[in-house]
Order: structure tokens, then sequence, then C-alpha cells
């Protein structure tokens, strides 16, 4: 627990805590060495949720690159009503 806290501004208990919910969540697994208790990163939850998150990335970049191609054309659109009034 003292590595896993060090880099942090957080107390060993609070760390504690942390690691409890990732265990629970499926995240993380932790064994027990005598006086240590190893945690191990689960790779097949982690992934599943990464799969998850890819699916809304790729649906946001999508709609944020029609957004770019309506305010594109709303911007051209505006030039050359501007340009012909003159």
């Amino acid at each position: 627990m003292t590595e896993l806290a060090e880099p942090f501004a957080m107390s060993q208990p609070a760390i504690s805590r942390h690691l409890n919910v990732l265990e629970r969540a499926g995240l993380i697994s932790r064994g027990q060495d005598a006086q240590r208790r190893p945690s191990r990163l689960e790779a097949r939850p982690l992934a599943e949720a990464t799969d998850w998150l890819e699916g809304y990335r790729r649906l946001w970049e999508s709609s944020f690159q029609r957004l770019d191609d309506l305010l594109d054309e709303m911007k051209t659109t505006t030039k050359k009503r501007r340009h012909t009034k003159r």
C-alpha cells in the first residue's frame, strides 16, 4: 500500500478504498503474499470498457465532423452573400 500511495497526495486508507472499488468492479485482482497484498490489472474487463468507450468516441467524432462540415458550409454561404451585396 505504501508503494501505491507514495506518488499520490492520498492517504493509505484512501488508496485502499479505491482499490476495493476497483476489485469489486473486477478491474483488478488482489492476492496475498505474506504481509503484502499484490494487485494485478485484469485485462478482459478493461478491454471491454475500452471497446465500449471506443464506440462512443467514433460516434462523437462523426457528429463533430458533420458539425464542422455544416459550419464550413455556413461560412461559405455567408461570405458569398456578403460579396454579392457589395
